[in-house]
C-alpha cells in the first residue's frame, strides 16, 4: 500500500516507529529519527504554513524539513511563524497589488495568477505589468506596490542605501535562476572575443543588477576595464531588440524572451547564456518592504505559500507544456509563442547556425542561498556602488534570512547546517562567501 492511501484523520505508523495524525500526515516524514524530532514541533508547522500535501510533500523529498524551516525564517522568525500559523488570524489584506517585468522570469506569478494559487490562498491578486526596473522598484518603496518583482540585487541595494536612502527590503522568494543572454549584433559575429570589445556599448536593466554585474565580471576577467572600456545604457527589456536593430547598442545583457527574439527577428546572436557565466544564479525575486511584511504579516504568510507551491508548479517539466502561450498573451510577455517556449522549453536557435538543448536555460527554484547575495553585494562594492566597508555577510543575512532561525532551531535541539555561506563558481573561479573581504583583496577595482 502507498503511504499517500492511508486516510489523513486516521492514525498509521510511519517507518520511523511512529503513529502520525491530523495535519501530519505519514507522508510528511521522511523516516529518520532526527527528522522524527523536528516532527514533534516543526512538522506540524510546516503542515500549517504548506497545508496542501502535494506541495509538502514535494518540498520534503526535495529539500527536507530542516532546509523548509530555515527557508521559512528567510521574512519572519519562526516563532512569528508558529505563532500566525496557529492563530490562523484573517489576511490584513486580501486585494493587493503586485508588479511584475514582461519577462520569462515572472512565470511563477503568471501561473499563480492562472491557475488559481493566488485565491487558493486567499488572494485576490492585481499583476500589474512594470516597464523598468528602476519604476518597479520606486513603485514598491512609495506603497503602489504591495510586492514586486525585482531583479535580485535590488533588495540588497534598497537596505544598504545604495543610491538613496535605506529602505530595507527582504527577499520573499526567487522567481528563477538563470534565463538570461549575453546578446550581440550580428555584425559582430566574427568578433566574439571579448578582449576586443573596447568602445562596445551595451544595454542593461539596471544599473545596480545582476545582469550588469556579471556582465562587468565577464568583461573584467577578460582583461578590460569596465568602467572605461565599454558604455552602458539602461534600457527595459522590451525594447533592447529596438535598439539593437537601429544600432544604438552593440548587444545586451538581460532577461528573456529578448535573446531569442534577436535571433528570431535575425538582430543578433546569442553570444552566451547568462548560466555559462555563472551557472544557477538567482535572477529575479519577490520582493516587499520591512514595513509592508510588519503590516501585513498574515498576508505576507498567504503570499509566500502561494509564490513557493507557483515555484513548484513552474519547476516540474510536466507542467511547461502550454506555459508559453499563457505567458505570451498581451497582458503577459507580449510576445511569439515560439520565441517563449525556445526559452522555457530549453531548445533554441542561437542566431549562429546551431540548435542548442540545455534545459536548465531557465529555472524555478523559490529558495534563496546567502552564497548569491555575498556575491552580488561584493560586486557592487567592487565597482563603487557600495561602501568598500560594507559587512557583506550581515547584509546577506538581514535581507535574505532572519538572523535567529538557526537559533529558534538550536533551541528545540535540532542542528542545522550552515551550506548558505558556501561556495558559488563564476566563470569556472570558485567564489567563498565566508571571505568576501579576501575576494575583494584580491580582485582588481577601480580607484
Amino acid at each position: 500500500m502507498e503511504p499517500g492511501e492511508f486516510n489523513r484523520n486516521c492514525r498509521a505508523m510511519c517507518m520511523c516507529g511512529q503513529s502520525h495524525d491530523g495535519p501530519l500526515a505519514v507522508e510528511d516524514c521522511n523516516g529518520s529519527i532526527e527528522e522524527t524530532i523536528v516532527s514533534a514541533t516543526d512538522k506540524i508547522l510546516i503542515a500549517s504554513v504548506f497545508p496542501d500535501l502535494r506541495t509538502r510533500r514535494q518540498l520534503l523529498r526535495s529539500v527536507g524539513a530542516a532546509t523548509i524551516l530555515t527557508a521559512m525564517g528567510d521574512i519572519l522568525p519562526l516563532s512569528t511563524l508558529r505563532a500566525l500559523a496557529q492563530e490562523r488570524a484573517p489576511l490584513e489584506k486580501k486585494d493587493i497589488n503586485v508588479g511584475f517585468l514582461a519577462i520569462t522570469c515572472a512565470t511563477p506569478l503568471v501561473m499563480a495568477k492562472e491557475k488559481g494559487i493566488f485565491e487558493k490562498h486567499g488572494l485576490n491578486v492585481a499583476l500589474q505589468k512594470i516597464p523598468g526596473i528602476g519604476l518597479i522598484r520606486d513603485k514598491m518603496i512609495n506603497g503602489e506596490l504591495d510586492v514586486s518583482q525585482q531583479v535580485m540585487p535590488v533588495a540588497i541595494a534598497t537596505s544598504a542605501g545604495a543610491g538613496g536612502n535605506v529602505v530595507p527590503a527582504k527577499v520573499l522568494t526567487i522567481l528563477n535562476q538563470n534565463g538570461n543572454s549575453l546578446v550581440l549584433a550580428l555584425k559582430h559575429k566574427d568578433n566574439r572575443d571579448p578582449r576586443n570589445w573596447k568602445g562596445f556599448r551595451f544595454a542593461v536593466p539596471f544599473d545596480q543588477s545582476h545582469q550588469a554585474l556579471q556582465l562587468r565580471h565577464y568583461l573584467a576577467e577578460a582583461g578590460l576595464d569596465p568602467d572605461k572600456d565599454v558604455v552602458y545604457r539602461v534600457v527595459p527589456p522590451s525594447e533592447y531588440v529596438s535598439n539593437l536593430r537601429v544600432g544604438n547598442i552593440d548587444g545586451f545583457l538581460g532577461g528573456e524572451p529578448g535573446g531569442q527574439r534577436a535571433v528570431v527577428e535575425g538582430v543578433g546572436f546569442i553570444h552566451l547564456l547568462s548560466r555559462d557565466i555563472w551557472e544557477n544564479h538567482p535572477c529575479c525575486s519577490v520582493t516587499a518592504t520591512d514595513a509592508w511584511i510588519k503590516q501585513h504579516p498574515n498576508t505576507f504568510l498567504a503570499v509566500f505559500r502561494a509564490l513557493v507551491e507557483a515555484g513548484l508548479y513552474s519547476s516540474a517539466p510536466e507542467n511547461r507544456a502550454g506555459m508559453a502561450e499563457i505567458l505570451a498573451r498581451p497582458e503577459y510577455i507580449n510576445a511569439p509563442a515560439n520565441v517563449i517556449q525556445q526559452v522555457i522549453g530549453g531548445r533554441f536557435a542561437d542566431g549562429l547556425g546551431a540548435v542548442r538543448n540545455v534545459p536548465d536555460r531557465i529555472k524555478f527554484d523559490p529558495f534563496p542561498q546567502y552564497s548569491m547575495a555575498v556575491w552580488l553585494s561584493v560586486q557592487m562594492s567592487r565597482w563603487n556602488m557600495l561602501p568598500a566597508d560594507v559587512d557583506h555577510k550581515r547584509l546577506a543575512q538581514t535581507v535574505m534570512l532572519a538572523v535567529d532561525a538557526k537559533k529558534i532551531l538550536a533551541q528545540q535541539g535540532i542542528e542545522v547546517p550552515e551550506p548558505k555561506f558556501g561556495i558559488e563558481r563564476i566563470l569556472g573561479k570558485e567564489f567563498d562567501s565566508n571571505d568576501p573581504d579576501q575576494y575583494l583583496r584580491s580582485v582588481r577595482r577601480p580607484n
